[in-house]
């Protein structure tokens, strides 16, 4: 019959030791998001943290990089060329022939499986590159179209077009393909299961993340110092590092993210310094009254970012980076990693 239940004590402590147990192991796993604006810099973090915590790259993935590399070669030449086309800078008549060269082989690579690059091609990629009107385009031109890979893998050139060229693991580094989705991985530290969700960050992309906000542990933002005189891709006229302070007000401000550790990696320092030189912070901050100059305008950017975090009692952790710096991005994400686990001991009161 219908008899009443009653579970003895023994029951009830050996129920709730499981649940306990249950809910110990849920707190092992710890979600890490990468967010931030597109080219920041997030894919970057989380190859390094491939090579350092996880299984790294061997010899047949860094082979199938190949693609990836010529890619970011081809579609930096053809960017610049094309910007110079548009400023209608002269050329002369060898220097055409070179571009008509590159362009044709740059069409067939589209169809065909194109192994390794003609010598012809590479010489004549070479010429373009160290041409007056090029050069202009890639170092001097304040919003070039030319990416930070394109520029790595044109300095690299004849290195690259060899006949037996395989990438380095820097090459991997440096190499660049839009996040498209969500891409995952993890890795085991110190008893705990890390789960990193790598975000794409173009516009189009953001509406994507939403789902993936729940139960968060840390979210690591990574934005580009070097983008204050760049302008978005996606509208060609939003100045790139504003857009990124309003992402980073909108997370800090967001309420899936109330008892989230926020990690903020102020990212590409290396470009940064050697643009700084050349262009003011004063194309993203007009009101800016400092020096041009490296350290004082890395403090107002920072400054800036800070001001963000609306929540006075909430420590955002900064780091100023360059991702493609395994040595420096070790101690970093290893930093990193200790504040997670510290945060989290102490949220479920283990000290």
């Amino acid at each position: 019959g219908g008899g009443l239940q009653f579970s003895s004590p023994a029951d009830e402590l050996s129920r709730k030791i499981d649940r306990d147990l249950e809910d110990e192991k849920k707190t092992k796993i710890l979600k890490i998001l990468l967010l931030g604006p597109g080219e920041s810099g997030k894919s970057t973090t989380l190859k390094q943290m491939k090579i350092i915590h996880a299984e790294g790259y061997s010899q047949a993935d860094l082979m199938a990089k190949r693609d990836v590399v010529y890619h970011n070669l081809f579609s930096g030449i053809i960017g610049a060329i094309h910007e110079a086309q548009s400023l209608n800078i002269p050329m002369t008549e060898p220097l055409l022939e070179d571009i008509r060269r590159i362009e044709k082989h740059s069409e067939k690579m589209r169809t065909m499986d194109i192994h390794p690059i003609p010598q012809e091609i590479s010489k004549a990629m070479e010429r373009v590159y160290e041409s007056t009107p090029i050069q202009y385009v890639i170092y001097r031109l304040e919003n070039t179209p030319v990416d930070d890979a394109g520029r790595y893998f044109l300095e690299q050139l004849s290195r690259v077009t060899r006949t037996d060229y395989i990438p380095t693991v820097q090459d991997v580094l440096k190499s660049r393909v839009a996040t498209q989705g969500c891409v995952q991985m993890s890795f085991f530290i110190k008893d705990f299961t890390f789960n990193v969700f790598d975000v794409g960050g173009q516009r189009s992309q953001r509406k994507k993340w939403l789902h993936i906000f729940d139960n968060v542990h840390a979210v690591l933002f990574i934005t580009s110092l070097s983008e204050y005189n760049q302008k978005l891709v996606e509208d060609g006229s939003t100045n790139r590092m504003r857009e990124s302070l309003g992402l980073f007000g909108n997370i800090c401000k967001n309420e899936y993210f109330k008892q989230t550790a926020i990690i903020l990696f102020l990212n590409k320092k290396d470009l940064f310094e050697e643009k700084i030189t050349k262009f003011p912070i004063t194309d993203c901050f007009p009101r800016y009254k400092g020096p041009q100059a490296y350290t004082e305008s890395l403090q107002h950017i920072t400054k800036r970012f800070l001001r963000e975090n609306g929540n006075q009692k909430r420590q955002v952790y900064t780091h100023v980076t360059c991702a493609t710096d395994t040595q420096q991005i070790q101690v970093v994400i290893d930093s990193v990693i200790d504040v997670i686990i510290q945060q989290t001991m102490q949220k479920i009161g283990i000290q």
